[in-house]
């Protein structure tokens, strides 16, 4: 029951970390280091997927309420040491899904 707690706290403080620095670089261009892939899911439809590299097991940050994965990349280099990192755009947000009709 702790470790579940202590998860929900971490998460609701990076939702408020990842809010914080996307309004700080709301104007900054793009410098993060990671390599931008589009990844197909299904037929048509590919999701943006950045890699940061990095070492150890892989996590996944998800980005949700309409942002991108881009949202990370102040904070995702800070994790590579131990974990080789990735970010996840939803289908909807940022870039297209899906092909334009």
């Amino acid at each position: 029951m702790k470790r579940c707690i202590r998860s929900v706290l971490c998460l609701a403080t990076l939702s408020v970390v990842v809010c914080l620095l996307k309004a700080q670089n709301a104007h900054k261009t793009d410098t993060s280091p990671h390599i931008v892939r589009m990844i197909p899911v299904e037929p048509d439809i590919k999701l943006e997927v950045l890699d940061w590299g990095g070492t150890g097991r892989p996590l996944v940050l998800l980005a949700g309420l309409g942002n991108t994965a881009h949202d990370f990349d102040e904070f995702a280099p800070k994790l590579t040491a131990r974990y080789h990192v990735y970010g996840i755009t939803r289908r909807g947000s940022g870039r297209p899904a899906s092909p334009s009709p």
